[in-house]
């Protein structure tokens, strides 16, 4: 049976369901005045049409001879003062079929138009829950847990449109020994910080309909029209450790990505909401909080190296903490602080490929001193699927080696102070050192090699027979600072280094500053300032074979990669983004270097080409969308194919 339509004059629901409990009012005129005329003209037409079944097709209402032949509504319908019994009478089955099958689409129309205020009013219903679930404290000051750092009332300064910059933010509550969860309630009990300092988790984790995602987007936009009323771009706190930096740069396009099932995400033609000129003019300047362990990309920006108001000593009143943590957004916000380029590089297929040749995999064990497990009489690595975040964005370093190794085995064994986490390095570097290697690896960088620009770059003098086992580690910068010690400059012979100041690595060149080294390194350089070479891109090839693979870590994040047919495999990176980022009070320009190019601020897709351009903003809808989750983490079955062992044993030694 196709939907049936009561087509009483009076009728506005025009269903199967309500056909039984018809009522007037409201009808479209437009639709049906034409059944009037059919049915005017006398009350047996109108009973005998009363429930036509309206077909689902114009080929299926041609095959409705079933319907019942008015014969004796034209003799009632002559009577008509207007002449409708003329047109009843002589009126044919198609055209009541025709007029049916229109009187159906204009029910579909206006259902959908039903259904679109339907969708508008719930998603206003649960936006509004949202925001005010977002503006409760769920930490009350010295209730619900650990009394507030900043105090009973804390107040951060007070936002004045016009005046400051507009702000935003993305903050982790559990980063910072819980730092992020104190500033997090003090922005709950202080206006306009209230809407506009998020919760990072929640962000990510909200993106029903109506969630937490579509308040942030919301925000965002409101941001962009103030700034731009103002000439300026937004700002983008980004409060977390350092990975934070790129993952704030996932959510934001998160929130910006177009999307074809809702009428209010309308793709402008790149993908997003937003377009290219909205992009370029007002893509969020990012200010980076210290909230992690190392806050690599916080000290050289210059927002400092603990979270804001960090006591010292005990002694340290929650008023000086507070105190410091208003003055910090105070900086954040002033218009007076300076806006630079920042480039982003990224994990991407090589020339001419279109995905990546390598799988990714966790490392998994027990919390310890290490979390292999012994095997047949062997240390063997023990692999896990990897989760989120899925590396793309590179915003601080990449190296391939001891410190990649050395930060997997950490992620398994974080603690809740940054001072434990940084004796943890300690203990699992000197692990790194003293324990064997695992058969699922080679001797340190033995069966890697670089390529730079499509040159040979590492193991360097590899004509001579000098192979990778004879370095620690590989990689690059593109912040002068990795874990408070390692900063980088240009190579140059023994007495320039001894005698003279050379170029720092600078974050805004388009250029990698490659390095490697190994213990002797210290000496010969000598100190931690490692020599660079400065760079347009950089190829990682790996030839250890089946059933092998590296640890490499990318700010502050380590993964496994392998090779899921055992053949060689390839990490490139290049740079894909310029993005704009302030710089804090505590700036060192020592560190940074000159970082004034000329250039313009602004954000840009980068690449040679306008093709290189669009494959970059593929590439960030593809992990948006999931897809490069897909591409890149390994599933449980391919690394048991390359005879991986992918579960600790029950009993661990």
């Amino acid at each position: 049976m196709g939907n049936q339509i009561c087509v009483a004059p009076d009728c506005t629901y025009h269903s199967e369901e309500h056909a039984s409990e018809c009522r007037p009012g409201g009808r479209d005129p437009s639709v049906f005045s034409n059944i009037d005329a059919l049915t005017s003209g006398g009350k047996a037409l109108e009973d005998e049409y009363k429930l036509a079944e309206v077909p689902e097709s114009v080929e299926a209402a041609e095959d409705a001879a079933a319907l019942p032949k008015p014969q004796d509504s034209h003799a009632e319908a002559a009577e008509s003062p207007d002449g409708a019994e003329e047109m009843a009478a002589t009126v044919s089955k198609s055209e009541v079929q025709r007029l049916l099958v229109e009187a159906k689409e204009a029910h579909i129309e206006e259902q959908a138009k039903i259904d679109d205020a339907d969708r508008a009013r719930q998603m206003k219903s649960d936006l509004l829950a949202t925001r005010n679930s977002m503006r409760q404290d769920n930490t009350t000051f010295g209730t619900s847990r650990v009394a507030n750092r900043y105090g009973m009332e804390p107040c951060l300064p007070q936002f004045v449109p016009g005046k400051h910059v507009p702000l935003l933010g993305l903050l982790n509550p559990m980063s910072g020994a819980m730092a992020g969860m104190d500033i997090l309630a003090v922005c709950r009990a202080t206006p306009y910080y209230q809407d506009r300092m998020f919760n990072i988790i929640e962000v990510v984790r909200g993106r029903r309909r109506g969630g937490m995602l579509d308040v942030f987007r919301m925000e965002l936009s409101a941001a962009k029209d103030e700034a731009r009323a103002q000439g300026t771009r937004p700002r983008l706190i980004s409060g977390g450790g350092d990975g934070t930096g790129s993952f704030s740069l996932f959510i934001v396009f998160l929130a910006l990505a177009a999307d074809p099932k809702r009428s209010d995400l309308v793709d402008t033609g790149n993908g997003f909401i937003w377009t290219d000129d909205e992009l370029v003019e007002s893509f969020p300047a990012l200010v980076q909080m210290p909230l992690g362990s190392a806050n690599d990309f916080a000290n050289i920006l210059g927002w400092g190296q603990k979270y804001p108001g960090s006591r010292k000593l005990s002694c340290t009143s929650h008023a000086w903490s507070a105190s410091v943590l208003g003055q910090w957004f105070a900086a954040a916000m002033d218009p007076a602080s300076k806006v630079v380029n920042f480039d982003i590089w990224g994990i991407v297929p090589r020339e001419g490929e279109t995905k990546c040749d390598f799988k990714l995999a966790a490392l998994s064990g027990k919390r310890g001193p290490c979390p292999n497990t012994t095997v047949d009489g062997k240390r063997q690595v023990h692999l896990a699927e990897a989760g989120k975040p899925v590396p793309f964005f590179v915003c601080l370093y990449f190296s391939a080696g001891f410190g990649a190794y050395m930060t997997a085995r950490f992620q398994l064994n974080r603690h809740k102070t940054p001072v434990a986490n940084r004796m943890e390095y300690a203990r699992q570097g000197a692990g790194v050192i003293l324990e064997r290697t695992p058969p699922q690896m080679h001797l340190r960088l033995d069966n890697v090699e670089f390529e730079c620009e499509g040159q040979p770059y590492f193991p360097p003098r590899r004509h001579r027979g000098i192979r990778g086992r004879g370095y620690r580690e590989a990689g690059f910068y593109n912040i002068n600072w990795q874990a408070h010690a390692l900063h980088g400059a240009d190579r140059a012979g023994m007495v320039k280094r001894l005698t003279s100041k050379r170029k720092p690595v600078r974050f805004n060149d388009g250029k990698l500053d490659m390095f490697r080294w190994k213990f002797a390194s210290l000496l010969k350089n000598p100190g931690l300032r490692v020599q660079t070479d400065k760079k347009k891109d950089m190829m990682l090839r790996f030839t250890g074979g089946k059933g092998t693979g590296i640890f490499f870590q990318w700010d502050g994040e380590a993964r496994f990669a392998f090779s899921p047919t055992g053949e060689d495999f390839h990490i490139f990176i290049r740079q894909v983004m310029n993005i704009p980022v302030v710089l804090g009070p505590w700036v060192k320009r020592s560190l940074i270097g000159d970082i004034d190019d000329g250039r313009a601020v602004q954000f840009a897709f980068c690449g040679d080409s306008e093709d290189e351009q669009r494959r970059v903003r593929e590439r960030i809808l593809t992990n948006i969308r999931g897809d490069l989750d897909l591409e890149l983490n390994a599933t449980l079955q391919e690394m048991e194919a390359m005879s991986f062992p992918t579960a600790p044993p029950a009993k661990a030694d």
